[in-house]
């Protein structure tokens, strides 16, 4: 029988390695197994196959924790275990695909194992991978940077939108977090089928009940959640009229009172 390897082993890295030293590792490894450097060699391809698990697997933060963990190599689950246990988008395959596709130049009828076949066609989908971990060691300037760039280069994903919410969030920079999580709500909601992001909506609620506990108590009474403008039905449109209107009032009120403070003094 075969001896079972790590993904550690196959890469030929420590458990402690960076993104760098992963990439670095691929690379030089790739170089070994490629198929087409191999006349297409079935066993080239196979272990090319473990190759490209491996350097998925190392370079995701929550993979390579739960990784770590179910193969014995972290012996307790860190205390944000649950960060990414359920998926950003409306299902763990959505998404995958999306940061496999979306925004990138993947060779035509891409797989997980053809996407890693030219990483320097796939560059967008490394520097997000980058800036994932950088996020998760609490080094926010540097994803940011990372997070940034690839909403720049790919401003349909929605992956990339969520990251970059997240990471502003952490610079308590909430309106323009805000942005970023309704654009990535817009967008969902023109995908076939539309998307419903629950965790755009949840994150944007905790946020703004964080910023104005008050504030979002009286949104919730007259308005609930956020719907992208496509989306939205009649009732919701009159909900919203009421709700600007209100505050309108609330403002002109406050206004007067405020006139009328002066005025006594």
């Amino acid at each position: 029988m075969p001896v079972l390897r790590t993904h550690y082993e196959t890469l030929g890295i420590g458990t402690g390695a960076g993104f760098k030293e992963i990439k670095k590792a691929y690379y030089r490894q790739v170089k070994l197994c490629h198929p087409d450097l191999f006349g297409g060699s079935r066993e080239k391809e196979e272990e090319f196959k473990l190759l490209v698990q491996a350097f998925d697997v190392l370079t995701d933060p929550d993979k390579r924790r739960k990784y770590d963990v179910s193969s014995g190599i972290s012996l307790e689950a860190p205390s944000d275990w649950g960060f990414d246990e359920e998926s950003i988008m409306d299902t763990s395959a959505d998404d995958t695909l999306e940061e496999i596709i979306v925004g990138n130049e993947p060779p035509k009828d891409a797989t997980l194992a053809t996407l890693f076949l030219d990483l320097e066609r796939t560059e967008v989908f490394i520097s997000f991978r980058e800036g994932k971990n950088y996020f998760r060691k609490g080094q926010y300037q540097s994803a940011f940077h990372y997070f940034r760039n690839v909403v720049e280069h790919s401003p349909n994903n929605i992956l990339y939108r969520y990251y970059l919410a997240k990471t502003l969030v952490a610079f308590r920079n909430f309106s323009e977090a805000r942005t970023h999580y309704n654009i990535g709500i817009g967008i969902g909601a023109k995908r076939m089928p539309p998307q419903r992001l629950n965790r755009f909506h949840d994150e944007l609620d905790a946020m703004a009940e964080k910023q104005n506990p008050r504030l979002k108590k009286l949104m919730d009474f007259f308005g609930g959640r956020n719907i992208a403008p496509e989306y939205v039905d009649a009732e919701e449109k009159t909900i919203r009229e009421t709700n600007r209107a209100i505050a309108r009032l609330m403002a002109a009120r406050r206004k007067l009172e405020g006139n009328g403070r002066k005025l006594l003094k």
